[in-house]
């Protein structure tokens, strides 16, 4: 029941209709009818009884009247009740009283029959009144606690934002504009304002609108399009209260959002000076010692040794190059500065070149990639950094006997390449952590690198308009799916 309340619209205008019912208990038009009936139908009705005086006593035909009466009544309400039972009394006093067609009584008798039949006229029309009354205050109670209902749910949900809100409150009062304003300080000069949100026209200042709704010393609410009833006064003062509400979780989201940033590009330094220390500084150190080992004394090495040493300085210097491209990368990604140049890619000819780089590690893995497959619109550097990083990635927790394998598949206008190892896998609430920079799973100490690949490799495929997920490879295992735009022949234009 309470979804049925919170979520209904609220109704064009209801406001303002209830407040026109305030004014007038009855409708115009039902009104006019009684008016007319008043007027015409009880002198008709009277010349109607006229033939039947010498059958009628004067009292059945004033309850015949009285009956008329109370049914205009009942449909014109006060006023033309007033009018029907004047007109039924001077139309019985003129045919059905002695002495006839004189507005004289002679009768006491005739007389009073004649006052009890204007207050029972009169008594009734009162009481017919009043029961419009109670009914229209009972109607308009109703539909403002329908519309608070309707507010308050709205509001604790969170289903409406600022703007939502005021449009709201402009079709519940049929209003023309609402504009919610914060003043400027502007020191001892004029008083300034500063628009927030409106629904309409957006006002300048509240002076410029019909209605003015304070909400504490800094926000006014300004309605424009005609003068609120006090009555519909108050259901606004609850919509500014509300607005005043929703301005403050909006703001309060915002600076939220800032702080998360914050602590985000925080944890992002944290974790870069953490990499210097230990994955820059080890093969750094590494490449020092062969170099220096070298340049001392020929003499103390074979050749032999010296191969080794300038294989262990060039691996060094790799590995070092690849981690500085992966943080630069990474840091031009967290400030949004990283662009790409999408081009037409054949992923049947990508795919190797990346296999390439790696080198001999990637000799067993199994390629099952037709040449028939769509192009992808990607970045050619970007898209070779991240086969390179997920490919090795893949290799890294394979068994010797079974590589990995690189598949692709069209789907609809996307097409997949899907990188499936027989590794340990990963379980399904740890699958996104993989992502995170600086994070690997099960790899404490970062002594096998700062865990960026991943991390990385999603951000490209997202700066390419494409995306990168895992899922369980059957079998057990891990699949790196890595999705791409089909090119469209439109990317170097």
């Amino acid at each position: 029941m309470g979804d049925s309340i919170s979520d209904a619209p609220p109704k064009r205008g209801a406001a303002q209709r209830s407040a026109r019912a305030g004014r007038q208990v009855i409708d115009p038009v039902r009104r006019r009818v009684g008016i007319a009936l008043a007027l015409v139908g009880i002198p008709a009705l009277v010349l109607a009884l006229q033939p039947l005086r010498g059958e009628l006593s004067l009292s059945s035909t004033m309850l015949i009247v009285l009956t008329a009466v109370m049914a205009i009544t009942l449909t014109g309400g006060m006023w033309p009740a007033l009018l029907a039972a004047l007109a039924g009394f001077f139309g019985l006093n003129f045919l059905f009283t002695l002495p006839y067609y004189t507005f004289k009584v002679t009768g006491r008798e005739s007389l009073l029959e004649l006052t009890v039949f204007v207050a029972l006229a009169l008594s009734g029309a009162g009481v017919v009144n009043l029961s419009a009354a109670r009914a229209r205050l009972a109607a308009r109670a109703s539909a403002e606690a329908q519309t608070l209902a309707t507010l308050a749910g709205n509001v604790l949900r969170g289903d409406h934002g600022l703007t939502d809100l005021l449009e709201q409150l402009r079709i519940t009062f049929s209003l023309e504009s609402v504009t919610l304003l914060e003043r400027v300080a502007a020191g001892e000069g004029p008083e300034s304002w500063r628009v927030v949100a409106c629904s309409g026209d957006a006002c300048a200042s509240p002076g410029e609108a019909e209605n003015r709704v304070r909400i504490g010393d800094g926000l006014s609410l300004a309605l424009g399009g005609h003068t609120l009833e006090a009555s519909d006064r108050r259901v606004a003062q609850a919509f500014a209260m509300h607005a005043a509400a929703a301005l403050e979780r909006e703001r309060l989201e915002r600076e939220a959002a800032a702080v998360q940033r914050l602590t985000d590009t925080d944890k992002l330094r944290t974790a870069l000076l953490a990499a210097v220390s230990h994955d820059l500084r080890t093969p750094l150190a590494s490449a020092r010692v062969a170099i220096s080992s070298l340049g001392s004394t020929a003499d103390l090495f074979t050749d032999d040794e010296r191969g080794e040493l300038l294989d262990t300085a060039e691996s060094s210097l790799a590995r070092l190059s690849g981690l500085v491209d992966n943080l630069l990368d990474m840091s031009r990604l967290e400030a949004g500065v990283l662009g790409a140049i999408p081009v037409p890619i054949a992923l049947d000819e990508a795919v190797p070149t990346a296999l390439d780089e790696l080198g001999d590690a990637a000799a067993g893995v199994r390629l099952d990639i037709a040449e028939d497959l769509p192009e992808v619109s990607a970045d050619p550097g970007l898209l070779q950094r991240i086969l390179v990083n997920v490919i090795g990635n893949a290799l890294r927790y394979s068994p010797a006997d079974r590589p990995p394998r690189v598949g692709g598949n069209a789907l609809g206008d996307r097409v997949q390449l899907r990188i499936s190892d027989h590794g340990p896998g990963v379980p399904d609430e740890e699958r996104e952590l993989m992502f995170t920079p600086f994070q690997r799973l099960g790899d404490r100490d970062n002594s096998t690198g700062v865990g960026l690949g991943l991390a990385l490799s999603r951000g490209l495929a997202e700066a390419m308009g494409g995306a990168l997920a895992p899922e369980a490879t059957p079998g057990g295992g891990l699949t790196m799916v890595l999705t791409l735009p089909k090119a469209t022949g439109k990317e170097t234009a």
